[in-house]
C-alpha cells in the first residue's frame, strides 16, 4: 500500500506539474476566439481606410504635380503667344515710299504701340521717346499731334476733303480727288498708315514752320532716325506740298545720309537704286 500510495502521489504531483504549465502556456499564447474575431474585425475595416487614404494622397500629389505642368504649360504658351502678337520688323520697310503712285503693300503689317495716346509703330518708339526728351531738355514745348490712323479713319479724311473741295472751290469729284491726294491722300497711300510717320505741334494757332520747335525739329531729327517728310521746294520730287509738321522715321544712319545728300525719300531712294 505504500509503495501505491507513492505512486499515486507521484503521479498526482506530476499531473498538478503539467496543468501549471499548460496553464502557464496559455497566459502567454492564447488569445480567446472572442478577442481574435474582434481584432480581426478592426484590422478588415482598418485596412480598407488605410487603403482609400493612401489612394486619395497618391491622387492629390498626382493632381498637384499634373496641376504644375499644365500651369507651366500654359505660361510658356502664353509668353510664346505674347511673343508671336509682336511683329517682326523688316528694315527694309523704313525706306518704303508711300503715295498715290505706290500705295501701301496689302501685306504690310504694323506693330503698334501707344506714345503719349497717338498710336507709333513700335521701331519708332524709342526713337521718338528719345527725340521728345532731348527737345524737352531744350526748353521747348514740342508736341506730338499725330501718328498711326487706320484705313477706315483715313477714308473719312479723304472723303471729306474731297467734298470741301468740291464745295468751296467749284471743282469736279475727279479734279477734287486730284488735288486731294496732295494733302489728305486716300486710304493706302498715306503714310500715316505705316505707324512710321508722325506730326508734331505746338499747340497754339501759330504757324509752325515759323516756331522754334520747327527749327530745333529741322536741325536735330535727323539724329534720331526722323526726316522732314515734304520739305519745301521739293515738292515735285515728292509729290506733295510742303508740310513742315510732317517727320517720317527712316532710321539714323538713313536720315544722317538723306540729310547730307539734300535728298528726299524718293531721291534718296533712286540714289541708292543707282549705285
Amino acid at each position: 500500500m505504500k509503495k501505491n500510495e507513492r505512486m499515486y502521489a507521484k503521479n498526482a504531483l506530476r499531473k498538478k506539474q503539467l496543468r501549471q504549465h499548460r496553464s502557464l502556456g496559455r497566459k502567454s499564447s492564447f488569445v480567446p476566439e472572442s478577442e481574435a474575431g474582434s481584432g480581426l474585425k478592426k484590422l478588415l475595416i482598418i485596412m480598407p481606410v488605410l487603403i482609400i487614404a493612401m489612394m486619395i494622397l497618391l491622387l492629390t500629389v498626382g493632381i498637384s504635380q499634373f496641376t504644375g505642368i499644365l500651369d507651366s504649360s500654359r505660361q510658356k504658351n502664353t509668353e510664346q503667344g505674347e511673343k508671336s502678337v509682336t511683329v517682326e520688323f523688316d528694315e527694309s520697310k523704313l525706306l518704303l515710299v508711300i503715295s498715290p503712285e505706290s500705295p501701301l503693300p496689302s501685306d504690310y503689317k504694323t506693330d503698334l504701340v501707344d506714345y503719349e495716346n497717338i498710336k507709333v509703330d513700335r521701331c519708332i518708339s524709342d526713337a521718338l521717346s528719345e527725340l521728345m526728351n532731348a527737345s524737352e531738355k531744350a526748353g521747348l514745348d514740342l508736341k506730338l499731334s499725330g501718328g498711326y490712323v487706320s484705313p477706315e479713319i483715313q477714308h473719312k479724311a479723304f472723303q471729306a476733303e474731297v467734298s470741301r473741295l468740291q464745295a468751296e472751290e467749284g471743282l469736279s469729284k475727279t479734279n477734287a480727288e486730284a488735288q486731294a491726294e496732295k494733302t489728305v491722300t486716300a486710304e493706302n497711300h498715306s503714310e500715316f498708315q505705316s505707324g512710321l510717320a508722325v506730326t508734331f505741334s505746338v499747340g497754339k494757332d501759330e504757324e509752325f514752320s515759323e516756331t522754334a520747335q520747327y527749327r530745333w525739329l529741322e536741325a536735330n531729327s535727323t539724329k534720331y532716325g526722323f526726316i522732314l517728310r515734304y520739305p519745301e521746294g521739293k515738292e515735285k520730287s515728292t509729290g506733295f506740298d510742303y508740310d513742315p509738321t510732317h517727320f517720317r522715321y527712316v532710321g539714323k544712319d538713313n536720315a544722317l545720309q538723306m540729310r547730307t545728300l539734300s535728298m528726299t525719300l524718293e531721291e534718296y531712294n533712286e540714289y541708292l537704286a543707282s549705285r
